[in-house]
């Protein structure tokens, strides 16, 4: 028999950004779904966040980390938690830069995924701020574009880069945790194929609307050490989906972003836009470090190593 209101934990990871989370939690006060629970992974601040969040939303879980284990290691920390503790019926992984400005977000999703027991990951419709369309699902030609309306609409999507998505407990029984290859990202689309691989379904709900602020300057793939990690990330995700000639493709093209990127991640390409590294030696020896890691992991998923007992505190 189906629940009537299943548990939902939102599992939310902060790294000294207490003003950029306590907006979020703040905006999801106003959520309706009567069964959920906050859980806030914090990666070893050092900015007082956990005193200064814990005035916005007292009832939330703090799961405190001795250092900055990356968002995916974190989300996975949280997510252990979640099933642990509280026996959770769905995990929802919200980056800490997402907005609520819906009252029925969640209702909405969870509905949808409650029709049938394969529809096993959903997510909703992301805005930036100035009303901008972030893509909403794998093969989707949408971002940066203004939302006129054209995906308001439910369907069963390949994947999505997901920063609010929805995840069945049985998802997670089945195939495990986010991949620990990748620091924190594409961990989504990635999880997601594995997915659909195990037979579950991929729902995208376009009546589902949120902010993602976007970390442009945060993540921004100008600075070396995001470099690294997104560079790594995305090779062995292709590494481990695409052909020969795909892969040969995306490894040219984090070798070239070793010289020049954009400033800002999610605005489109042009002139004005990129900027050339003067450092790009040492950027080169980073891309040489990541291609020779991609190679040896693409073929391996290095599921969650968060202590047992940490997650049940």
């Amino acid at each position: 028999m189906k629940k009537k209101n299943p548990l939902v934990c939102i599992i939310i990871v902060n790294w000294n950004k207490k003003e950029l989370t306590g907006k979020c939690l703040t905006s999801l006060k106003k959520t309706s779904y009567p069964n959920y629970k906050v859980i806030m992974v914090d990666n070893g601040s050092t900015d007082n966040s956990i005193e200064y969040l814990k005035k916005i939303n007292p009832s939330i879980d703090i799961l405190k980390l001795n250092k900055n284990y990356g968002y995916t290691e974190g989300t996975n920390a949280g997510w252990k938690r979640a099933l642990i503790k509280y026996n959770a019926d769905y995990i929802c992984a919200m980056d800490n830069d997402i907005i609520t400005i819906q009252a029925e977000w969640l209702d909405l999703i969870i509905d949808e995924l409650e029709k049938s027991s394969l529809n096993g990951i959903g997510s909703g419709k992301h805005l930036f701020p100035d009303g901008r369309l972030q893509t909403p699902y794998e093969g989707a030609d949408a971002s940066y574009k203004k939302d006129t309306g054209k995906y308001d609409f439910i369907k069963e999507v390949d994947a999505f880069v997901g920063p609010c998505i929805l995840i069945k407990k049985s998802v997670i029984k089945k195939i495990g945790y986010y991949d620990e290859n990748f620091f924190y990202g594409p961990n989504d689309l990635d999880y997601c194929y594995r997915a659909r691989r195990a037979g579950f379904k991929i729902i995208y709900h376009g009546h589902s609307v949120s902010i993602h602020i976007g970390s442009a300057s945060g993540l921004s793939p100008a600075k070396d050490l995001i470099y690294k990690h997104q560079s790594e990330g995305m090779m062995i995700f292709w590494f481990r989906y695409y052909n020969l000639r795909e892969k040969l493709r995306m490894a040219f093209r984090q070798f070239s972003r070793a010289f020049l990127t954009r400033k800002d991640p999610v605005s489109p390409i042009s002139y004005s836009n990129l900027i050339f590294h003067k450092n790009f030696f040492y950027r080169l020896f980073l891309y040489s470090s990541s291609l020779k890691r991609a190679l040896k992991q693409y073929n391996i998923i290095k599921d969650s190593e968060v202590d047992d007992k940490i997650a049940k505190e």
